[in-house]
């Protein structure tokens, strides 16, 4: 059965394997979708470009009165459907007008920007697309990664317009987003570029050139590159390991092995609709439970506040032990003592030489000719845990040469 991924579905995965397996692999139904002002805005001024872009197409451009009609048809109709059962959800004491007035100021800001139109030709709008991930066949030499789609995986999207400009496609997109990304934040570059996939898998006789240009309406802005072979492959290649990860991922899981995509703690948890099943954020649901021992019965949001409390003393006390010793062991120097008196207790020292390891490996050629290596060198667990983990060795090829045995790290913090 051929694989295919999305860029959300990409992104929910370098987001956070777990929910990438509750909701693509497990298959949990999300809550009841709700629309929203922000969606409902996005909707309708794509539907008035798309309608702008159609007519022009034929030969017919609309005046902005027309468009923006368009736009606001479009509108009441999202807002009446919305609310049908209940008002919308507003955010950071924004009204619905607040959302009406920045819709007409992007369509109309944009109608007057790039009015008479009389540059472009139109190839696609509002267009879905589905493409295999393979860089060009020209990158061959360069790129091991290309197997001709042997994998059978394929990539789909949806392009806002395709347009022709000379002998350069222009793929564009639109942002009605309130904030601007930061110049180092690629997703959206990324995504764009990965579709020129589509294009050179579609219309390679047609063109010289393939550009991305994505348009920020809010500021008036447009991001402009052009999508060359070059960076195409190092774009196909990040997004062929993801899904690599992924596959890779999906078939231990299908194994028995139902741990493997972790949980992955980021800014978007409270936000998540898996957030009740997540081990990260499930017991935001549960109630308070008692909990008897040594202590008496307590509850366990007051164990889990105790003990973030008393490793928050610990850290102050560790801190100022570490600047009590600087002064204490500076004294002793001074003084060529080793051993210090207070009022009830006292402090014997010591001074211990330490060796640290500058080249490796010609420590270790010289303790082997001195038959001293065995004795020097240890394996380090931690690195055997990471092999483990990562699936590159089991703990049957150790056979009796190591056992598995757990242990808990507890982390304190605040809310």
């Amino acid at each position: 059965m051929m694989s295919v991924y999305s860029f959300s579905q990409t992104q929910t995965f370098v987001q956070c394997p777990r929910k990438y397996q509750y909701k693509y692999v497990d298959k949990i139904k999300e809550k009841e979708f709700e629309s929203s002002p922000d969606l409902i805005l996005g909707h309708s001024v794509h539907a008035a470009l798309e309608r702008l872009y159609n007519q022009i197409n034929i030969f017919k451009v609309p005046n902005k009165d027309e468009l923006l009609v368009k736009f606001k048809d479009q509108r009441d109709t999202e807002i009446a459907e919305a609310t049908k059962e209940k008002p919308l959800e507003m955010k950071w004491e924004q009204t619905l007008e607040d959302y009406i007035r920045r819709g007409i100021h992007y369509v109309a800001n944009y109608y007057d920007k790039y009015s008479p139109f009389e540059w472009v030709s139109i190839i696609a709008t509002e267009v879905s697309i589905t493409f295999d991930l393979n860089p060009p066949s020209a990158l061959a030499d360069t790129s091991s990664f290309i197997k001709e789609d042997k994998n059978g995986i394929k990539f789909r999207g949806f392009i806002d317009r395709l347009d022709k400009e000379g002998e350069t496609f222009v793929i564009n997109d639109y942002k009605t987003n309130k904030n601007l990304p930061p110049e180092n934040k690629e997703e959206y570059q990324e995504q764009l570029t990965l579709y020129g996939l589509w294009v050179q898998q579609n219309y390679a006789k047609y063109y010289k050139n393939i550009k991305a240009r994505l348009h920020y309406l809010h500021f008036d802005l447009t991001d402009e590159w052009e999508i060359t072979n070059e960076r195409l492959a190092a774009v196909t290649k990040k997004y062929s390991d993801i899904i690599k990860d992924i596959e890779d991922k999906k078939f231990h899981y299908n194994m028995g092995n139902k741990k493997i995509f972790e949980p992955k703690q980021n800014n978007f948890c409270k936000y998540c609709e898996y957030y009740s099943l997540c081990p990260l954020r499930a017991h935001l649901k549960f109630d308070d439970e008692v909990i008897g021992g040594e202590l008496g019965e307590k509850t366990v949001k007051w164990l889990v506040d105790e003990y973030v409390t008393l490793s928050q003393q610990e850290s102050q006390a560790k801190n100022d032990k570490e600047l009590i010793k600087a002064l204490l062991v500076e004294y002793l120097e001074q003084h060529d003592l080793l051993k210090l008196f207070g009022n009830t207790g006292k402090i014997s020292a010591s001074k211990l030489e330490n060796i640290s390891l500058e080249d490796k490996e010609k420590a270790k050629s010289i303790l082997w000719e001195l038959w001293l290596l065995n004795e020097a060198m240890e394996i380090d667990r931690f690195k055997l845990q990471k092999l483990v983990k990562e699936n590159k060795l089991s703990l049957e090829q150790l056979g009796d040469s190591a056992i598995k045995s757990t242990s808990w790290v507890l982390r304190s913090g605040t809310q």
